[in-house]
């Protein structure tokens, strides 16, 4: 008997780069900050939103 494994945590979305900059509003910031934080990324690279959140934070000045 196969037993189920459950996720204590929700997946994380991911997305591509030109998503995420369509999506600024969900992160509470505008376009150009979004695109400017991920400029170093793939276009096509699939980005999970942890680390689209740390670079945002980071381009935006703070830790």
């Amino acid at each position: 008997m196969a037993r189920k494994v459950q996720r204590t945590t929700a997946p994380e979305k991911r997305a591509m780069k030109k998503e995420w900059i369509e999506s600024a509003a969900y992160l509470g910031a505008e376009k150009f900050e979004v695109a400017g934080a991920l400029f170093h990324e793939d276009e096509h690279s699939m980005l999970e939103e942890s680390i689209v959140k740390h670079k945002l934070t980071t381009y935006k000045g703070g830790m």
